[in-house]
This record gives C-alpha cells, sequence and structure tokens, in this order.
C-alpha cells in the first residue's frame, strides 16, 4: 500500500490511525500521521483532512515540538482555521503555550471526534505540571474540590491519583507545604 497514492489509500491510513488511538499506539499512530502528511499534499480534497491535520497538531503538542506546530501552523489557510476540529487543536495549543491548564482540561471536555484519544498522550504529564504548580502557589491547604475543578478530574478519580504519588488528603484537603516539594515528572 505504501507506493499506491489513492483516496483508497487515505482512508486505510485514517482508519490504522483511529485504530492506532483506540489502542494507545503512539508510533503506528504517528506512522499513520507521517504518511496522512504526505498523501494529503497529493490528495488535497480528502473530507478527513483537517480532522487529521488537527491531531497532528495535537500530537505535537504530545512530544512538546514547538518547531513542527510552527511550521503545521504557517501552512493552514483561513478555510482550514475555520475548521471545528481545527479550531479547537489552535485553542488547545494556545492553552498549552500559556500554561493555561484549567482551559486545557476543560477543553478535553469538549473534544471533537478523536482529539481526546490524541490528547490523551500528554493530558498526564500536563495534569502532574498543573498539580505541581498548585502544591508551590496555594498555602497552607488546598481543597480536593478546588483541586479536582482545576485539573479537570472527578474529586474520587483524583483522590486515587494523588494517592499513586504519596500524597494525602485529610479532612477533604491537602497540605501543600508537605508536598510542594514532591516533583511530578
Amino acid at each position: 500500500i505504501q507506493c499506491i497514492r489513492t483516496d483508497f489509500t487515505v482512508n486505510v491510513y485514517e482508519t490504522n490511525a483511529r485504530i492506532a488511538l483506540e489502542q494507545g499506539d503512539r508510533e503506528e499512530f504517528n506512522q499513520c500521521q507521517s504518511q496522512l502528511k504526505l498523501l494529503y499534499k497529493e490528495l488535497p480534497d480528502s473530507p478527513n483532512r483537517h480532522e487529521f491535520t488537527s491531531y497532528r497538531l495535537l500530537y505535537y503538542i504530545s512530544i512538546a515540538n514547538t518547531i513542527d506546530q510552527t511550521t503545521l501552523l504557517s501552512e493552514l489557510d483561513e478555510r482550514a482555521r475555520k475548521d471545528s476540529c481545527i479550531s479547537f487543536s489552535l485553542k488547545t495549543r494556545e492553552a498549552w503555550a500559556l500554561g493555561n491548564h484549567v482551559k486545557l482540561f476543560r477543553l478535553y471536555q469538549e473534544a471533537p471526534r478523536m482529539a481526546s484519544y490524541v490528547m490523551d498522550l500528554f493530558l498526564e504529564r500536563e495534569r502532574k505540571a498543573a498539580l505541581n504548580a498548585c502544591l508551590k502557589s496555594f498555602r497552607p491547604t488546598i481543597s480536593v474540590t478546588i483541586l479536582a475543578s482545576r485539573l479537570g478530574l472527578e474529586e474520587s478519580k483524583l483522590c486515587e491519583w494523588l494517592t499513586a504519588f504519596g500524597i494525602t488528603v485529610d479532612d477533604g484537603k491537602i497540605d501543600c507545604r508537605t508536598h510542594s516539594g514532591t516533583i511530578l515528572v
């Protein structure tokens, strides 16, 4: 299939990319995206082009590749930027670039199509960064309710997640002084 350049080929790679996302297979998804990037140049009228271009931008966020992000942004015309998937990815990139974790986690809840699957590739990293920032910023404690809303998690899931890092919750609060030295990477 690698030497065939038709709409059928595009469909095969798009389908394989979707399956890779569902399975959490980052490498296979990236390989499909690399082929789709080339195919879309040869077949620009592909109906899912903007959807997968938006996934590519999200993927670049997942690997923190700002050079490819900038290149991709420069290639987007006005029509592409108005596409709902690309518009979503642009908002996500802006939130990520500004370190606006609250907005990033809210966008995750609104992700169109399979964008949330791509965001899953970097959400844990960003959630840890947001937690580190909260632990250093709030004094003396932060309530689980507030932290859950900032990290985009339900309170029960947040408590489970925190336990995995040895962060204790006492009376619905976290002692930021005790845990501000906890470095999550």
